[in-house]
């Protein structure tokens, strides 16, 4: 929760107590939790989500990953926000700007997550290209029949993405993949969080 509502309910004296015996920690400022959920990857998405305020969604990698491509899992946190709110990224906690659509946010465990194509999309143009590719072919695999739907929806993103930058490695990247996964099957992942800590 956050910090503020931590002393409402506590009062000051129990909650520097229990940060100080280590009950409870602060994990980025303005977020406590239980300490011993301080390296579950579902609470460590849902304190980001507290610490980025009600319009930031999870993105990236981390959206990837609870999507259940397995590939992005990684300790760190990515959150986007919109461009009016000013947050800075701290150790296990990433910041982006840009401008959220709220239809391309879905709930996934209570949290709000970009939709699995747009965090493909956006892994493709801005995260390291082996991860970027492993979470692409493991999107398509999980999708059996429905990939070259999918496939369409990433390249309609990538078209119409606002900041360039990246988008020609992407779409070399979307082309690499569906040349080779078709024929090759990889294990199917079960939606959920599957972020190491």
């Amino acid at each position: 929760m956050l910090r503020a509502e931590a002393e409402q309910l506590l009062g000051g004296d129990e909650l520097a107590a229990a940060l100080e015996d280590r009950r409870l920690v602060e994990l980025w400022p303005g977020v406590v939790l239980p300490a011993a959920l301080e390296h579950d990857p579902r609470t460590r998405a849902r304190a980001a989500l507290l610490r980025a305020g009600p319009a930031g969604v999870l993105s990236g990698a981390t959206a990837a990953a609870m999507h259940g491509c397995v590939a992005a899992a990684g300790p760190v946190i990515h959150v986007t926000i919109p461009y009016y709110r000013e947050k800075r990224s701290v150790p296990g906690l990433t910041f982006h700007q840009a401008w959220i659509r709220e239809e391309d946010v879905v709930e996934l465990d209570g949290l709000r997550v970009h939709a699995l194509d747009v965090a493909i999309a956006d892994l493709l143009c801005t995260g390291p290209q082996r991860m970027a590719l492993a979470c692409l072919e493991q999107a398509l695999a999980g999708l059996g029949e429905r990939g070259p739907h999918f496939r369409a929806l990433v390249e309609q993103r990538l078209a119409r993405r606002r900041d360039r930058r990246g988008t020609r490695q992407a779409a070399a990247l979307l082309e690499l993949a569906w040349t080779e996964s078709p024929g090759r099957q990889l294990p199917s992942q079960e939606g959920g969080l599957a972020m190491a800590s």
